[in-house]
């Protein structure tokens, strides 16, 4: 007579432990794919955004504004010779590019204004970028110990964007709400609101989840344009001197 053996418990159990492990693996390796994706998606639309900021100077001789609101995309009004808020979001609709980063928030957005309108990047009616004109948008980051750097001299950058990364802390979305900042380790992720304001001061340093860390948790992307790398295409499309 013939006898059958069945499973075990104990091999059933193994089994499925086995099983969990190789779910719990394949879930993680999806969700580091699709972050990159994202990632990725959001590199693309910082470098649009930014050539789209460039071309705009290079066809008026003059930076955009950041948008209206967060859900008018097109550019404030510059009365008097200044923009209403030198800080916000991108004007996607002025520029005609979505301006949504890879998790569908807003790209924020930052341009140079110094008090005297005449040697500003951003120009009164009837004026243009001058080769005097100065940047001040401060980039920042910190090194290993966790103290601040500045990245640039304090003239060289005339505009930057930015994504609020992964968490989208402080982020505006494609619909007009606000994530709000929700934690209160995240001290540098703050410094780059979104919202309508005058600083001129963004941080750029590596992601990281350590909410002790000097700045606290970071996954903003930020990208920004040299005055003189500006400058250098507008020469070269015939607008400046």
């Amino acid at each position: 007579m013939t006898r059958q053996r069945g499973f075990t418990l104990i091999e059933i159990a193994v089994v499925l432990t086995i099983v969990a492990l190789l779910s719990v693996g394949a879930i993680a390796a999806l969700q580091l794919a699709m972050l990159r994706t994202r990632i990725a998606d959001t590199q693309t639309a910082l470098r649009e955004a930014r050539e789209a900021v460039v071309a705009f100077a290079v066809v008026n001789r003059s930076l955009p504004c950041p948008a209206v609101s967060e859900v008018d995309g097109t550019e404030q009004s510059r009365a008097g010779g200044n923009c209403a808020n030198r800080r916000g979001l991108l004007p996607w609709q002025t520029l005609g590019v979505r301006g949504l980063d890879g998790w569908g928030n807003r790209l924020g957005y930052v341009v140079s204004q110094n008090t005297t309108a005449a040697r500003s990047l951003i120009v009164a009616p009837g004026q243009r970028i001058a080769l005097t004109g100065e940047g001040d948008v401060t980039i920042r980051t910190r090194d290993a110990a966790g103290a601040e750097v500045t990245l640039n001299s304090p003239t060289a950058v005339a505009f930057a964007l930015w994504s609020h990364g992964e968490n989208g802390r402080g982020a505006t979305t494609a619909i007009g709400s606000l994530i709000a900042h929700d934690s209160a380790s995240n001290a540098d992720e703050q410094v780059n609101s979104s919202q309508p304001g005058t600083s001129g001061v963004l941080y750029a340093r590596d992601g990281s989840v350590n909410t002790a860390a000097t700045g606290g948790e970071f996954d903003d992307l930020v990208a920004w344009e040299s005055r003189f790398v500006l400058f250098g295409r507008m020469m070269n499309a015939g607008q400046l001197p």
